[in-house]
């Protein structure tokens, strides 16, 4: 009888064991459909185990939800407690020239790239060795917060996507609550540079810099001009058109983090004989943002971001 028992036991245990074997091997193949930001639908693996990331902002992104990578990019945007985290991982190029047979070479389950040319390019070689690629676009901070959600989804951590959310949405409702009585009678105007002194645009209100300008209610003077074909966010920069509505601020955004640079660019702009006229510049209110919250994507550090334009707009309400 004790035989049996046994005999009757080690079955059961060789039966379950092959239920979870068939289960897991069931949700390892289980996808779901996606519709990335180029309008593809993209079949995806639920829970992907070898996720290839190809830009900073969605890298910081998943991580964020509890997502793991094993490829990154290389990108100088990344905020040092992401690099610390990732910068054993092999590279895999940077952001606008990632190299494809290091990609392929890694055997994803995913990829995860930004919805421009340069990625659009690397689709095709990365499907035809069955690799499924997502492209985004972060515009604006509800695309954060979105985006934020689909990580959660993608990696089965929703839970902690909506922590990482409700955390954000706080601190943005805390800095909007202390400029509330400010924004009718102080609300600025605003025109926002991005480039160097050599070539200069201005950003609209759909680029991120201007939608957080546009939140916090300030008055962006290139919101009626006509986009770049090229970069519909912005459009090309007209020193008349500037000097003819005396912006209250000027935000300028320029690549790279070194402050030698920044303040040399600072003092070329106040220096000019066209912008020293104008009332920002006389007022002290020219502002260079900071590289790594506006010269890429701030992701999960979007409240930062929001933080600071508020006090540059609002000075007296913090």
């Amino acid at each position: 009888m004790g035989e049996k028992m046994k005999t009757k036991s080690i079955l059961i245990i060789i039966i379950i064991g092959t239920m979870i074997f068939a289960v897991a091997a069931a949700y390892a193949n289980e996808k779901i459909t996606i519709v990335d930001d180029a309008k593809r639908k993209v079949e995806a693996p639920v829970r992907p185990k070898r996720i290839v990331v190809l830009n900073s902002s969605n890298m910081e992104m998943l991580y964020a939800v509890g997502g793991k990578a094993i490829g990154r990019p290389e990108s100088t945007g990344m905020p040092k407690t992401l690099l610390n985290k990732v910068k054993n991982l092999p590279s895999v190029g940077e952001t606008p020239n990632p190299n494809v047979e290091k990609i392929v070479s890694l055997k994803p389950d995913l990829v995860i790239g930004v919805n421009v040319s340069f990625h659009h390019q690397i689709i095709p070689p990365l499907e035809k060795a069955g690799i499924p690629v997502l492209l985004f676009s972060i515009n604006n901070y509800e695309d954060i917060l979105n985006k934020l959600r689909l990580f959660g989804t993608i990696t089965g951590n929703k839970e902690k996507a909506e922590a990482v959310i409700k955390g954000i949405e706080r601190r943005v409702a805390e800095v909007k609550n202390k400029i509330k009585n400010a924004t009718h009678k102080e609300s600025p105007k605003l025109v926002i540079l991005w480039g160097s002194t050599h070539s200069f645009n201005m950003a609209l209100p759909n680029s991120f810099v201007g939608n957080i300008v546009e939140m916090l209610g300030g008055d962006n003077i290139a919101k009626d001009i006509k986009p770049l074909n090229t970069m519909p966010q912005y459009a090309a920069l007209s020193l008349e058109f500037v000097m003819s509505k005396d912006p209250d601020v000027i935000l300028v955004i320029t690549h790279g983090y070194d402050d030698k640079v920044k303040e040399k660019l600072k003092r070329e702009i106040m220096s000019h004989p066209a912008w020293k006229e104008m009332r920002a510049v006389k007022e002290g209110r020219l502002y260079i943002l900071p590289y790594e919250l506006f010269g890429v994507n701030p992701a999960i550090r979007v409240a930062d971001a929001v933080e600071h334009i508020a006090k540059i707009m609002y000075p007296k309400a913090f």
